[in-house]
């Protein structure tokens, strides 16, 4: 005779809680079936081989519609193809993790330097952060494009740059700049960059002992200072000065213009980039199609683009000739899925409603394959040139 068991006795077998249990009842997953006289619930041993399937599969990572289609539906024909979409999202995840715990080692690292006020601390927290998101993203832009090449050499062609400059980066971090155009530095140009220790900086650095040992790059030709910007004091002064990206991460940016400004020699030019407005534009007109509620997207681009006019405002308070230059990057996606993951993580307002309905989304971007069966999304980058004392 095949034993039965109540909810509490197989919660306790498979070491789930009861409330889970009558989740997969509420789900069509694990239907028990009802003693005749008090109306208990009452499961037998198939049951029991059914939770087991289950958890398995749970324990894959499966949404429990997932489960319910390959258990219930007897959706077998595309088995490889889900354990393949699988894979892809449990390596997402497992990057993710990833990526929190190199922000909490980078922050432990913080810490060991002394005590520091809680404001302090979050400001810099915060940097972290921002830092490893942007290397996240620099890293898909990487596998769908030539990127972070063709910016950093659009950006070294706009500087022209020639022998015998004195050249100040500014928050130099992984150093892309000049990683890439290694091979085109003028003779007798010098490259002070400024940073703080961090995983970045010091990468180059040690990247810069390198090429000078293998003889690719002149002894002392890129050096190194290790400071805070906002705090830096110094009285050299620069042919040009790249601003890469650093923006956001200051607090007081026309202060920081303003010395920019003056640690210019005659003639010289103060290059500043940031994000353009193409990124929030493109993906709203992607999800308009799917979302029924596109305000969070709206009103990200709002702010955006808000954020973007102050940025210029404050340009032009400091310097009196600013010309700005758009860098147009495209980004070509092969499958649905690398497209979706690149989404998720340029669309955060939205990016839970996403991932909650999945597979409905992969769907839905399947269906705006192009006509060479791929995908294709274009944003965009902004380069100031400026000049002069306003």
């Amino acid at each position: 005779m095949n034993r039965t068991y109540t909810i509490g006795e197989l919660a306790e077998l498979a070491g789930v809680s009861a409330k889970t249990l009558r989740v997969y009842e509420r789900k069509g997953l694990l239907l028990p079936e009802r003693n005749a006289g008090n109306q208990y619930r009452i499961y037998t041993e198939a049951a029991v081989r059914k939770l087991e399937q289950i958890q398995l599969m749970k324990y894959l990572g499966f949404s429990l519609e997932q489960i319910e289609a390959f258990l219930f539906r007897h959706e077998s024909s595309g088995r490889e193809e889900m354990l393949r979409t699988q894979k892809r999202l449990l390596e997402k995840k497992r990057a993710q993790l990833d990526s929190v715990i190199a922000c909490v080692e980078r922050a432990v690292a913080e810490c060991r330097k002394g005590a520091v006020e809680d404001e302090t601390f979050l400001h810099n927290l915060g940097s972290i952060v921002k830092n490893q998101r942007s290397d996240e993203l620099v890293g898909r832009l990487g596998m769908h494009s030539d990127e972070p090449r063709g910016w950093s050499e659009f950006i070294f062609d706009r500087a022209q740059l020639r022998a015998g400059m004195q050249v100040l980066d500014a928050g130099a971090g992984y150093g892309n700049l000049w990683r890439y155009n290694l091979h085109r530095l003028p003779k007798k140009l010098h490259v002070t960059c400024v940073d703080q220790h961090n995983t970045h900086a010091d990468g180059f650095c040690e990247y810069v002992k390198e090429r000078e040992a293998s003889e690719e790059l002149a002894v002392g030709q890129i050096s190194f200072l290790w400071e805070d910007l906002e705090v830096r004091k110094s009285s050299e002064q620069y042919h040009c000065i790249f601003f890469n990206h650093v923006a956001s991460f200051i607090k007081e940016r026309v202060k920081l213009y303003r010395q920019f400004r003056d640690s210019l020699l005659p003639g010289g030019t103060f290059i500043c980039t940031w994000g353009g407005l193409l990124i929030n534009e493109n993906a709203a007109a992607v999800l308009n199609g799917f979302l029924d509620d596109t305000a969070p997207l709206a009103a990200r681009q709002k702010k955006f683009a808000s954020t973007i006019r102050q940025y210029e405002t404050e340009l032009h308070e400091v310097f009196e000739r600013v010309e700005r230059q758009d860098y147009v990057t495209t980004l070509r996606f092969t499958t649905a899925e690398d497209y979706m993951d690149y989404l998720l993580q340029v669309c955060k307002p939205v990016e839970a409603e996403l991932e909650e309905r999945r597979e409905e989304f992969l769907t839905y971007l399947r269906g705006l394959k192009d006509a060479d069966g791929g995908y294709t999304f274009v944003r965009d980058t902004y380069l100031y040139r400026c000049e002069g004392e306003v």
